[in-house]
């Protein structure tokens, strides 16, 4: 297998995770974005015709930019997410139209004013995805939480939570990044789409968000890290309980005062990548 074709294959893997109904039902309580993204987001584009949200999940960035456009679609390869996503907008947004495919093979003969992904980004194919892109519109707006993962850490602190993280890698086979130890200089995200990108802008948004304890476990759960269908449901039931014993001592009545970081990228699709 040649490296493109185990790219690839990682990519379809990853991919699947979000397709499994245990993880839909607990992408819920993940985090939302930075108010003041969508703010900056939207002042980025002069048209408000069309916008297209790629690898929409159930639909929380699409729901935001309904009011300010004519049409939404929203694309997503899981048909679990495309029906969340109708579920939880229950008919109020009826300018959203929904649909359960791979970006990669959306199809569309008219233009965009506004192309938004989030770190779904990372699951798609750059070499199918981007050509279109090009001819489809001219801003194309990523949007990321946590970017300078492990900072913000959660209320127990940066070390207890990197020894949290490092135990429980190691229970699945797998070792903590030594760079997440520098809380000084946490490691910056990879983006390897940005080089499929031109005029490449970045701004950050810090904000405050209170979540029960529950649900910051539940949000684990929806992450390529920790799905309770590779974990198995002892093992899942144990590392719930860890979690909860460990955070739980830092809220107030149930509920964690979280800090979040959103960010922001946005620019010009190209058709080949830099360099």
């Amino acid at each position: 297998m040649s490296r493109a074709d185990e790219q690839r294959a990682a990519r379809a893997a990853g991919a699947a995770i979000f397709a499994e109904a245990d993880v839909v039902a607990s992408y819920y309580a993940r985090p939302p974005y930075a108010p003041a993204l969508f703010d900056r987001l939207l002042g980025q584009v002069s048209g408000r015709t069309r916008a297209l949200d790629l690898g929409c999940g159930p639909g929380k960035v699409a729901r935001v930019l309904a009011p300010h456009f004519a049409e939404v679609t929203a694309v997503d390869p899981s048909a679990l997410m495309i029906a969340a996503g109708k579920a939880q907008d229950a008919g109020r947004c009826p300018n959203i139209s929904w649909r359960a495919m791979r970006g990669e093979d959306f199809k569309s003969t008219e233009g965009f004013d506004l192309v938004t992904a989030a770190s779904s980004i990372h699951w798609m194919d750059a070499e199918v995805l981007f050509p279109k892109l090009t001819h489809w519109t001219g801003v194309l707006a990523v949007l990321n939480n946590d970017p300078t993962f492990p900072q913000p850490p959660p209320p127990c602190g940066h070390d207890t939570w990197i020894d949290f993280l490092e135990a429980w890698f190691a229970k699945t086979g797998r070792a903590v990044p030594a760079a997440w130890r520098d809380a000084a200089n946490p490691p910056e995200s990879l983006a390897p789409h940005e080089a499929w990108m031109d005029d490449v802008r970045r701004e950050r948004f810090s904000f405050s968000f209170r979540q029960s304890v529950e649900d910051f476990v539940a949000s684990s759960h929806s992450r390529v890290s920790w799905p309770r269908s590779r974990m198995g449901r002892d093992l899942a039931g144990e590392f719930d309980s860890a979690l909860d014993a460990l955070m739980r001592p830092f809220s107030i009545d149930g509920m964690l005062e979280l800090e979040i970081v959103s960010e922001l990228t946005w620019g010009a699709p190209r058709e080949t990548p830099r360099g």
